[in-house]
């Protein structure tokens, strides 16, 4: 055995003369060289050798070779400066099928070549950003380009291009060249409210090489409250304020401005000062006292620090203005009494006096020295015939018209002016209301008061007016008021209104009732200065307002369903409250009848009869209505309108024992052999007392048999089978049914309940259920050659079925053919010969002289074919040739005895011909031949196989087995057929999957060697064993 060293050696050795002897070679110059960072699957070399297909050796290498045509690739990208090996050797060879031809050894050097500069993805990609505050300081460091290279190479920074906004062309931005750096190198304000808020830098990245990369960076600017507020200057730094300005006026409204964005403002005084407010957000300057440069008290100017703060309070500017109260030549001033709103009202009565004074109005001027005049601008009709205006004074008096409130106006509106006598004129006005009051100097009058009685009905609703009484005072604003003189029992009259009410509900028939009242009524104004009177007439009207009123109901009346028609049930007694024809008169009707009740009860007056037709407990409608009748009689009165009472009259109807159960016939069918518990069928019995056909059922009679053939149901009467019936015993049974009713009456009274007989027929139908008899079963006869006519009657009778539905048939033993059965309608079938039979024919087949004919009788012909049944009957026929004289009666068979017993099963298999098992079985013994042969051609030449075939070591290769020498060897397979077909009978499911319809065996015999007894079917020859 080699140990691992020499083998080693000889795999060395065997290389060593393989590379020396090798024919392999390469499309290009080995070695290879490849660069770096070259896209996978890229082809570096074909190689060419004197096999067909190609590999490389080593798999783990990151080359690819296709096998066919020797065309070698890389199987990925490389990276010089990542890679481990920078030389690949890889030996590749060629191959016919497992056998190497040559090889050879590509050699692949990986080289390096010069990359770019990498740069941050984000730089890259120009979304890197820095912020910095506007104060940033120069040559700070604010950010470092993220570039490398990956050859090592020195890089080179450069600015290519910067932008700045919302200000544009702002250059405040540089990068170191060597170290990347980027400062602010600009000493021009980075100021961010100058519109320099953002920055952004376009930066290329080179090495030596002059290859680079480019990317962007975002410099955002942080704004810093670095501004301080600026007021907008006043001119002059002066406001003046004219003197008649309102207290929380706005004069002013400063304003101060911050270049730092989103810094707000506030604003104070340095100060306290109470002459004015300043709002700290709007700037709003408000005046808050009134200011009267006549008034020596009040300054005539001011002198205000403002201050303006911003954000935190971290800038504050100061702004010094003054303020100057202008002097305003100022209009007369009127009492406000007049000169606000709609001026002052003056309330006068109509019994002023006459040329009196009635007001003053009062006004003065603000300016020294100003005289002032008044005067009526416009006035309201009349005014000027009643009233007088002073122009020196302002007084108002009365002129000498007097004033009255009823007949005059009632109001008077003037409007008056007070005006200086200055060149330049100026006035105030103002709204004087004059009301004259009226005064009560008139007594109330009584109107259209009627002088006949007034119709008052009785029951009116307490609080119903009656009447009302009217009385007119001219004085305006006077209430007329009204009272009674003296208490009326029934009425009160309202104060205000004058209505006359009913203070209870008036009843006509109470004898305490005055049926007419006279009613002294006073009419009177404010503070009863004046009184009027006047009398009213009050006649109470008799109205029908008592209804009819019956006492006892409603009323229950029990009565039985025989209650013969016209008897009276009820007297209805009412009575009415009213006195007077005709609301005292009472009528009485029956009303809302249901239709099951309206022509069972009459009312006449007021008796309530039954009738015209009698009552009726038995109904199903009835027992809906709980065998009651609910009778509504409605009583009314003869007045207008008729007042009405309903009474309910309820009849509760008891039930009678009337009528008889009857039958309406009973007639069934049933199968024979009915099993016990059949239904035969439900009598037919009704009874139409309430409860309806509630009925107990029992057989009196005819129920015949032990046990009884039928029993019946007490409670449903359902008929069933208790002892199955025979068509063949009798094809029909007749019992008597008896049925009692139950519980149709009030009280149960067994002396009282009805019955009654009825006969129930129960047809039987006939099943087919017995099979043909032949008496005898087996018939024995000899016959000569020449008989052609029938030579036997057959005795085959069914009892289910007649003569003419039997049918006959020969199943074997008429062979060839000599034997027919003939039959007329209502017998047996005759046994006759169809033709000569043959015997001494020369050199041909003779009939036999013994022939065994099973014949099978099947019933119900023509009818349900999975129904019928059958029988067989054996007929030994023994034909006596045409040349013989002498019969014979006394031979015997001796190898088989014939009984007329016919065992009938059904078997399902399948039973292939005598030929078939041979053919498959030398069909697989070729077959497995051929597979062998197939296997030894493919591994003969294979050592580890070559146990498998111990004959063919050392052949010959070009020599090959003909299939005749193969089939020399394949074995041979006898089968008994005879044995072959019992065994087969003997278990019918020796093929499974395989089955055919029932076999029928027609005969049975002993087997003389064996003596045991076995059945055949003459035709197929199948046989099954009895053991």
């Amino acid at each position: 055995m080699l140990s691992t060293g020499k083998i080693s050696s000889i795999v060395f050795i065997f290389s060593a003369i393989s590379q020396t002897l090798c024919i392999l070679t390469f499309n290009v110059k080995n070695p290879v060289d490849l660069l770096e960072n070259r896209a996978p699957y890229e082809v570096i070399a074909v190689a060419s050798g004197s096999g067909s297909t190609y590999e490389i050796l080593d798999k783990s290498l990151p080359f690819s070779i296709v096998p066919s045509s020797g065309v070698i690739s890389t199987s990925r990208s490389f990276n010089y400066e990542e890679e481990r090996t920078k030389m690949f050797m890889v030996v590749v060879v060629s191959k016919d099928g497992a056998v190497e031809k040559d090889r050879d050894v590509l050699i692949v050097n990986i080289i390096d070549e010069d990359e770019p500069p990498v740069c941050d993805t984000d730089f890259l990609q120009k979304t890197a950003s820095v912020k910095i505050p506007e104060n940033f300081a120069l040559f700070r460091q604010i950010y470092t380009v993220p570039a490398t290279d990956v050859d090592g190479l020195p890089l080179t920074y450069t600015v290519e291009s910067q932008f700045s906004g919302p200000t544009e062309d702002g250059l405040f931005f540089d990068v170191d060249r060597d170290t990347g750096f980027i400062s602010r190198t600009s000493t021009t304000p980075l100021d961010f409210d100058a519109g320099y808020e953002e920055f952004r830098l376009l930066i290329k990245v080179t090495d030596t090489t002059g290859l680079s990369c480019e990317g962007g960076l975002i410099i955002n600017i942080i704004d810093l409250n670095d501004e301080l507020p600026v007021f907008v200057k006043i001119p002059n730094d002066t406001i003046y304020v004219p003197e008649n300005t309102l207290a929380g006026s706005i004069i002013h409204v400063f304003t101060a401005t911050d270049r730092d964005a989103g810094d707000r403002i506030t604003y104070s005084f340095a100060r306290p000062i109470t002459m004015f407010s300043l709002s700290p957000v709007t700037g709003y300057l408000v005046v808050l006292e009134s200011m009267d440069y006549d008034d020596p008290d009040v300054p005539k100017a001011f002198s205000l620090t403002v201050t303006a703060t911003d954000k935190n309070s971290s800038h504050i500017t100061y702004y010094h203005v003054n303020v100057y109260i202008e002097n305003v030549d100022e209009p007369p001033v009127c009492d406000p009494a007049i000169s606000t709103g709609a001026g002052i009202v003056l309330s006068v009565p109509e019994t002023f006096p006459t040329r009196t004074t009635l007001y003053t109005i009062l006004a003065n001027d603000p300016d020294e020295d100003d005289v002032v005049k008044y005067e009526i601008t416009s006035s309201s009709p009349d005014f000027n015939t009643h009233f007088l205006l002073n122009e020196n004074t302002g007084i108002i008096s009365t002129t000498g018209n007097h004033l009255d409130f009823e007949s005059g106006s009632k109001m008077f509106v003037s409007s008056v002016k007070v005006i200086n006598t200055k060149d330049n004129p100026m006035s105030c006005k103002g709204l004087i209301t004059i009301n004259i009051l009226n005064e009560n100097d008139e007594a109330p009058i009584f109107q259209n008061i009627s002088d006949k009685p007034i119709e008052v009905r009785e029951n009116l609703t307490p609080g119903t007016v009656v009447y009302r009484v009217q009385a007119h005072d001219r004085d305006i604003g006077d209430n007329v008021q009204y009272e009674f003189a003296t208490f009326y029992d029934g009425f009160f009259i309202d104060e205000d209104s004058g209505n006359i009410k009913t203070s209870y509900s008036l009843d006509y028939e109470n004898p305490t009732t005055h049926h007419e009242q006279r009613l002294k009524i006073h009419a009177f104004d404010n503070d009863r200065v004046h009184i009027a009177v006047q009398e009213v007439t009050i006649k109470l009207i008799d109205v029908n307002d008592n209804p009819p009123k019956c006492d006892g109901f409603p009323s229950v009346i029990e009565v039985p369903e025989t209650i013969a028609v016209k008897t009276l049930l009820m007297t209805i007694s009412c009575r009415d409250g009213d006195v007077n024809v005709p609301n005292n008169v009472l009528k009485y009707k029956l009303i809302n009848l249901d239709a099951f009740s309206h022509d069972k009860f009459t009312l006449t007056d007021n008796k309530i009869t039954t009738g015209p037709h009698s009552l009726d407990y038995d109904s199903a409608t009835f027992a809906g209505m709980h065998f009651k009748h609910t009778l509504l009689i409605e009583v009314s009165d003869s007045g207008t309108p008729p007042l009405t009472s309903t009474v309910t009259v309820i009849v509760r109807v008891t039930r009678v024992n009337e009528e008889r159960p009857e039958d309406s016939g009973n007639v069934f069918s049933i199968q024979e052999n009915s099993p016990v518990e059949s239904i035969v069928g439900k009598v037919n019995f009704t009874d139409i007392d309430w409860p309806f056909n509630n009925m107990k059922f029992t057989i009196v009679a005819g129920n015949y048999g032990n046990p009884s053939r039928f029993y019946i149901e007490p409670e449903t009467g359902v008929l069933k089978v208790l002892n199955p019936p025979d068509f063949e015993e009798s094809i029909k049974y007749s019992v008597t049914v008896q049925a009692i009713d139950l519980d149709n009456d009030l009280q149960p009274d067994p002396l009282m309940q009805l019955k009654k007989l009825a006969v129930a027929t129960i047809d039987i139908t006939n099943v087919n259920d017995e099979p043909p008899i032949c008496v005898p079963e087996y018939y024995e006869t000899v016959i000569y050659s020449t008989v052609k006519d029938t030579f036997l009657q057959l005795q085959c009778s069914d009892k289910d079925s007649p003569a003419e539905q039997l049918d006959y048939s020969i199943v074997s033993g008429n062979t060839p053919q000599r034997f027919v059965l003939q039959k007329e309608r209502t017998k047996p079938a005759s046994l006759a010969t169809t033709q000569n039979f043959q015997y001494n024919v020369f050199e041909g087949i003779e009939d036999p002289t013994v022939f065994q004919l099973l014949i099978e009788v099947t019933d119900e012909f023509g009818g349900n074919k999975a129904q019928q049944l059958s029988t067989t009957a054996t007929v030994i026929v023994r034909v006596v040739p045409w040349f013989t004289t002498t019969q014979i009666t006394t031979r015997e068979p001796t190898t088989t005895t014939i009984t007329t017993a016919v065992l009938v099963r059904r078997s399902y298999f399948w039973h292939p011909d005598n030929w078939f098992p041979a053919v498959i079985t030398i069909t697989a013994i070729l077959l497995l031949l051929c597979l062998y042969a197939l296997a030894w051609g493919l591994l003969k030449d294979l050592p580890r196989y070559a146990m498998l075939f111990p004959f063919c070591r050392g052949v010959n290769k070009q020599h090959t087995p003909s299939v005749m020498e193969n089939k020399s060897e394949a074995p041979r397979s006898k089968q008994n057929p005879v044995s072959n077909t019992i065994q087969q009978a003997e278990n019918p499911n020796s093929l499974p999957g395989h089955s055919r319809e029932a076999e029928l065996y027609d005969g049975r015999a002993i087997d003389p060697d064996s003596g045991l007894q076995y059945l055949f079917n003459s035709q197929s020859g199948a046989v099954k064993w009895i053991h």
